[in-house]
């Protein structure tokens, strides 16, 4: 037991950062099939079949993962973490996309070497004959449905709408895919253990989205909360308070967000995704910064005194452990961003945190910037805390940087010589977030020790 324990500790402080671990644990789960295919009794197939057989079980193991890699289940560390998990989901939809693209044509490609008629006897085998039926819809669907993933900013429908349909389309394409590994493909086909595994793969997946549309609403509907305040701080940013007395175990770290949905059923599809400003010391009131930036967001204002909103939540890993051994952290926030850097900030002053703490905020106009008071309050109160504001318009006399948060903004109010040694946190557009990173490693902050949300889905 005492080995064991020794293995588990060396593993989790290896000098790792908490993604590098979730992609080694998430490289393993991808494998994991072929590995165990590996060892299985089968015939040498040939080097050719081998890594064919590695790419249709690294491809089919690697769908199953993008259920729950997209899911919203934050008891599961490995798909709690938003700021690896969405990533890591879209990126691999390409890879599986391509796979699965090449699927029939890497099969027939051994006969199509062949004579003429060898070759159209395979193409037709493959086209009409009647158990290749699931394995040809399933691919057909699957290329359908990646061409809309794609293509999804382009198409005009609500998120969740779209998400919903995007998980149905894929369930499908996964139990005709499962249909067609096990009775056509080898290693189902060959060994019924492969079959209840191939299977058990499916249904465990599918069970998770079937999770997230019928039980979880029915779970939040016994734990809602309702509109305590909500007030206007900025000529087009709201604040706004929620609490609870059904959720006296709710519990969420400084940094981390939520989905809200303030529709009188938790069945309703029209979730949002807001990053909590407050602390978990402010507890059963949580708060939000929330600015008009689309349907949803431009009626916020009309939420009432009592109205009950459903909290699924909290998500993401943007936390301060993560920094525990820096010798100082920067913030920078971009917009609506500034949200979990205020939560983030009061949980250091909470903390009272020694170390230098520096907030960059940005925002197009000075009359966007939220909370200024409460923050000079805390520049009062920290020992060694400091705000820098860059906005693209402000008056001549305003103590603001004008323009971008650019490489010339962090090196005026970063300390570059010690900068290796700081963690930063980054929140806001995409453009930004990418802007900042690059910058920021080139002023030799490692590039591990920058965590960052992105305010899209």
């Amino acid at each position: 037991m005492s080995t064991d324990r020794s293995l588990r500790y060396n593993f989790f402080n290896l000098g790792l950062t908490r993604k590098a671990k979730l992609t080694i644990i998430y490289s393993f789960l991808l494998a994991l099939l072929f590995i165990l295919s590996y060892i299985s009794p089968m015939d040498d197939k040939g080097v050719y079949v081998s890594i064919v057989i590695f790419l249709n079980l690294v491809g089919i193991a690697g769908f199953y993962l993008q259920f729950p890699l997209a899911g919203r289940f934050r008891f599961i560390a490995l798909f709690n973490h938003t700021d690896w998990s969405i990533p890591q989901h879209k990126k691999m939809g390409y890879w599986i996309g391509a796979i699965f693209l090449l699927h029939p044509f890497l099969i027939l490609a051994p006969k199509l070497g062949l004579s003429n008629s060898d070759a159209w006897l395979a193409i037709r085998t493959v086209t009409f004959a009647p158990e290749m039926l699931t394995g040809l819809i399933a691919w057909g669907l699957f290329i359908v449905w990646i061409g809309l993933s794609i293509f999804r900013r382009h198409i005009p429908i609500h998120y969740e709408i779209w998400r919903l349909w995007h998980s149905l389309g894929f369930i499908i394409i996964s139990i005709l895919a499962t249909l067609h590994i096990t009775s056509v493909g080898s290693h189902g086909q060959l060994q019924s253990p492969f079959n209840i595994l191939f299977w058990l793969l499916c249904v465990i997946s599918i069970t998770g989205t079937v999770y997230n549309y019928l039980l979880k609403p029915r779970l939040l509907k016994q734990q809602p909360f309702e509109v305590k305040e909500i007030k206007k701080v900025s000529r087009n940013d709201w604040k706004l308070t929620l609490t609870s007395n059904a959720q006296p175990h709710f519990k969420f770290e400084a940094g981390q967000f939520v989905w809200l949905n303030s529709n009188p059923s938790p069945y309703n599809l029209d979730y949002h995704p807001f990053s909590i400003a407050s602390t978990i010391r402010q507890l059963p009131d949580i708060s939000f910064i929330i600015r008009e930036w689309g349907d949803y967001t431009n009626q916020i204002g009309q939420l009432s005194i009592g109205q009950t909103v459903y909290v699924d939540g909290p998500f993401g890993q943007m936390s301060l452990k993560d920094s525990e051994g820096a010798k100082g952290i920067v913030l920078v926030a971009g917009g609506a961003g500034i949200a979990p850097m205020l939560s983030l900030l009061n949980q250091l002053a909470d903390n009272q945190d020694p170390r230098p703490i520096r907030l960059l905020y940005g925002n197009t106009s000075l009359d966007q910037m939220v909370m200024q008071k409460e923050i000079k309050g805390l520049e009062q109160r920290m020992i060694n805390f400091q705000q820098t504001l860059v906005c693209d318009q402000a008056p001549d006399n305003a103590d603001v940087y004008l323009g971008v948060i650019d490489k010339f903004v962090l090196e005026k109010s970063l300390p570059e010589s010690a900068l290796q040694h700081w963690s930063a946190y980054l929140c806001g557009p995409e453009q930004m977030i990418d802007s900042v990173c690059k910058n920021l490693v080139t002023m030799k902050m490692s590039k591990r020790h920058i965590y960052f949300e992105q305010l899209a889905f």
